[in-house]
């Protein structure tokens, strides 16, 4: 599953969660508020993995870059000995300037990545958001819904009240 994936589900698992625990404390369920607190502790799980994740991938970056560098460090070094003190300065800026370029492109690469993944996290989250207001205008119908419903069947008991006390 990807990353954005789970950082929508984490948000929907936060929401479920604080649902549950509310239900579950109003309604005195032990079970349901239980399981409102095991979704929270998903979402933070996730979260974290999430974030383990994104550090083990910036560790290998860098040590795949202090790998590069130390071969090219060596490379240099051979060139040094077989070449003249003015073709290997020529030779060593020309590679300078190959590598520079190399390293640019690879950052621009890194960067549009990273700004990708944050715009389908964004996506991610924008729709996770909509979903939710979504089930709020829901719930919130429903509960109108019963409170006409709770209404009526008052105007009927006082009603029949009414007509149980004028007979």
């Amino acid at each position: 599953m990807s990353n954005q994936a789970n950082a929508g589900s984490g948000f929907v698992d936060r929401m479920k969660g604080k649902a549950k625990q509310a239900a579950g404390s109003i309604l005195g369920d032990r079970k349901l508020k239980k399981e409102g607190e095991l979704h929270e502790q998903k979402a933070d799980t996730a979260k974290e993995a999430r974030e383990l994740e994104a550090a083990a991938a910036q560790e290998r970056a860098e040590a795949e870059l202090t790998a590069r560098e130390k071969e090219v460090a060596v490379e240099r070094q051979e060139l040094a000995a077989e070449e003249s003190a003015d073709a290997r300065e020529t030779r060593l800026e020309r590679e300078k300037a190959a590598e520079k370029r190399q390293a640019e492109q690879e950052q621009a690469k890194r960067e549009a990545a990273v700004e990708r993944q944050a715009h389908a996290q964004e996506s991610a989250i924008n729709r996770d958001e909509a979903e939710a207001a979504r089930e709020r205008v829901q719930d919130h119908q429903e509960a109108a819904q019963l409170e006409n419903e709770a209404e009526r069947a008052r105007r009927a008991a006082e009603a029949l009240e009414q007509a149980a006390n004028e007979s």
